[in-house]
């Protein structure tokens, strides 16, 4: 199944530009604000073939696939996730590049975010199949209330020798301050085929949440238990000596 040559797939580019945003979530702090990140909303497919993925807007052929789906998808016991649930994303039949595209309202926190006290978390399991290096991105794109883009920041993809030639998933994540003006978040899933006709590329488990900045005050407080604690320690070393 993975290693006919497709000449008239799609290109990268031109998928890309197929691909429009969905509406999602709302936000609310320390949430995964990704709706169906774990690919579980719907039934994945038991053969690779291509199911409805709800909540994200799909272009060229992206899915949901069962663990363990006919024609060497990746098994509950391959590396991945300890909590991987039933299915996993993959990038589809017979495509060079398919995506996956919701957006996430912040508005809400407005006030923390322009006062510059919003951080964000950008995670998840991305992964192949064996030696091939198909692969999966994941992209966070910050925009402002007009839709102009302030920042992104992406997970890089799972090589096939991160993976040890090994059909499975690598924990990939992102930190850092949400920009000021930030009202829109799109997350972007890609999957890239490099070798065969089926898009290997996989991920499960994606997450993007935001949380408050500790105030200046906690961070002191922890830099002072760092440095006693330090002191503690070679105190104690000293005192063994």
């Amino acid at each position: 199944m993975r290693f006919v040559t497709i000449a008239t797939a799609l290109t990268m580019a031109g998928a890309l530009a197929c691909a429009a945003p969905a509406s999602a979530g709302t936000a609310a702090l320390g949430q995964n604000l990704i709706v169906n990140g774990d690919a579980e909303a719907g039934a994945g497919s038991t053969d690779g073939g291509t199911v409805p993925v709800p909540g994200w807007n799909v272009t060229g052929g992206l899915t949901s696939v069962q663990y363990g789906a006919s024609g060497g998808f990746p098994s509950p016991s391959d590396a991945g996730p300890q909590n991987r649930g039933k299915n996993f994303f993959g990038g589809g039949v017979n495509t060079a590049a398919s995506r996956a595209v919701q957006v996430i309202d912040l508005s809400a926190l407005s006030g923390a975010i322009n006062a510059g006290q919003s951080q964000f978390d950008l995670s998840g399991w991305l992964g192949g199949y064996a030696t091939q290096n198909d692969n999966a991105t994941l992209t966070a794109v910050f925009r402002d209330s007009t839709g102009q883009s302030l920042f992104s920041t992406s997970l890089a993809p799972v090589s096939a020798s991160e993976r040890g030639g090994l059909t499975g998933f690598a924990y990939r994540d992102s930190h850092g301050l949400i920009p000021v003006g930030t009202a829109l978040v799109d997350i972007v899933l890609d999957m890239r085929r490099v070798e065969g006709s089926y898009n290997d590329g996989y991920a499960d488990n994606l997450s993007f949440s935001v949380t408050a900045v500790p105030e200046p005050g906690s961070w002191a407080m922890l830099s002072a238990g760092l440095v006693m604690l330090g002191f503690a320690a070679r105190k104690r070393r000293a005192s063994a000596a």
